[in-house]
């Protein structure tokens, strides 16, 4: 493994394209961070494909070993830029260096720089090509294998594995945004050639993957995924059917559930909250998914998006000579969050250390109010979550005792018993009395309290909400609105 540093530079708020950046240069902003490398990447220029002179950046590690068989990692470029900008604002290059591997950024060319078009005039600025037309040209919505791009990366990962004995098993691909879709596309029609994808920004439409009775459209085999999204980004790249209105998290949703079906997951995902990354681990009989939501990030990549990826996913991944995947654990596989609780309103269900358990009654959201005193009227402040005490047991573990008309509680909590009674916004907490965020609540014979107050109060957990949903786990976290979406879905 080789030993680096981190360079420092200069910082760059000019355009996000990054044209006009001096060199050492470094851009932050809800879409993008830079870095400066620990050396540059080699631009290499060759025909490679139909007859038609394509050019890429190499980054190789000083010290790689050419008898070392390396993995390879080729790395896709958003629509109207260019592999400079994609090796600009992605780690790869650093986990070449660690792991003695080569990085490629391919260039799409052309005066459009966009994957799978056919390159006709210079654009406007702001103008893209509509992504729709590539998905609607051919009926099982895949690119045909002979178009230029599918042939230019098939050769170049030949001649990267002439050049460098690339180990044939471990050849990993990944894409930003029209690069997502790149590499979606590659993954469906040569997804033999790759031990796993980085699916990072797209995604591609529902009309490319589904068909109207809802049946998966073609694809060439399973594929390890990885797919990386940012909670902030609205793009939507055509409508979900049965959707009155689509919304991100619908298409992201999609997109996930193509890679779910080829895969075979089937089983209920590991979930995992770490700072402002929203993780869901699903297992396939055939290959595995891992899809991560970024909290406060818009339409990008995060500079440590590499890092996961292959710490997560292609560290353990392999394409054997049969076609069959392997995937074991690595030194930083995330098996999703030990003894964490995730609740959503109006469901009857909790997911408590990543399995499903029934509630007694489904939780609520009622709003904290506060009074106006110049409109003299009560406005909502915010809203808490309802739960029936009695999930207080099933997650915590501790003994309640109800009064005989169930309108009162005592709670045998660690730290002292805890008595609640309806409609009161106090408890008894060892004796002293504590007011708490919102009153307990009888309804329809079952006693709920505002779940957040106890558990980050009564017993020391971390809480985060996002449309509806909760999660408690024993470390920080920021629950995106993927996650909360995920968490619907698991407890519907």
């Amino acid at each position: 493994m080789s030993k680096f540093r981190l360079n420092p530079g200069t910082p760059f708020k000019g355009d996000m394209f990054g044209g006009n950046a001096p060199a050492g240069s470094i851009r932050n902003n809800t879409n993008s961070n830079t870095h400066n490398p620990p050396h540059p990447p080699v631009l290499c220029s060759k025909v490679l494909a139909d007859g038609r002179e394509d050019s890429w950046l190499e980054y190789v590690p000083a010290d790689l070993d050419p008898e070392s068989r390396p993995p390879l990692i080729i790395s896709c470029h958003g629509g109207g830029a260019q592999a400079q900008m994609q090796f600009d604002e992605t780690s790869w290059c650093y986990i070449a260096e660690q792991e003695g591997a080569v990085a490629v950024f391919p260039n799409a060319g052309g005066t459009r720089r966009s994957w799978l078009t056919e390159d006709g005039q210079e654009p406007k600025p702001g103008e893209r090509p509509s992504m729709l037309d590539i998905f609607t040209e051919n009926p099982d919505g895949r690119a045909a294998e002979s178009a230029h791009h599918i042939q230019f990366l098939k050769a170049l990962i030949q001649e990267m594995k002439a050049k460098y004995h690339i180990d044939e098993g471990r050849v990993y691909l990944q894409g930003m945004s029209m690069g997502d879709i790149m590499t979606m596309m590659f993954a469906r029609v040569c997804g033999n050639l790759l031990a796993g994808i980085d699916s990072t920004a797209g995604p591609s439409p529902q009309v490319a993957l589904f068909d109207e009775a809802g049946n998966l459209k073609g694809f060439n085999c399973p594929v390890p995924v990885y797919q990386s999204r940012g909670e902030l980004d609205t793009i939507v790249v055509g409508p979900v059917a049965g959707k009155e209105t689509t919304t991100r998290q619908d298409v992201n949703a999609v997109n996930r559930n193509f890679w779910l079906k080829v895969n075979e997951c089937d089983t209920l995902p590991r979930l995992s909250i770490l700072d402002v990354n929203n993780f869901a681990f699903y297992t396939g009989k055939k290959a595995n998914l891992v899809f991560r939501d970024v909290k406060h990030r818009a339409h990008g990549q995060t500079l440590d998006d590499a890092y996961w990826a292959w710490h997560t996913l292609f560290k353990g991944t392999r394409r054997n000579p049969d076609g069959s995947i392997t995937c074991m654990d690595t030194d930083y596989s995330v098996r999703g969050d030990v003894d964490a609780a995730a609740l959503c309103d109006g469901c009857g269900y909790a997911y408590i250390n990543n399995s499903r358990v029934k509630l007694e009654a489904p939780a609520f959201i009622e709003p904290l109010c506060n009074f106006d005193f110049a409109s003299r009227s009560l406005q909502t402040y915010k809203e808490e979550l309802y739960v029936p005490v009695s999930f207080l047991t099933q997650y915590f573990d501790i003994p309640v005792d109800y009064a005989p008309d169930r309108r009162s509680a005592v709670l045998h909590c660690p730290e002292g018993d805890c008595e609640i009674a309806e409609a009161s916004i106090a408890t008894l907490w060892d004796g002293f009395l504590r007011s708490m965020f919102m009153p307990t609540i009888l309804k329809d014979g079952v006693l709920f309290v505002a779940v957040r107050w106890f558990a980050e109060v009564i017993f020391g957990m971390h809480v985060t909400q996002c449309d509806g949903a909760l999660y408690i786990s024993d470390h920080h976290g920021e629950m995106s609105k993927d996650m909360a979406y995920i968490i619907r879905d698991i407890l519907s």
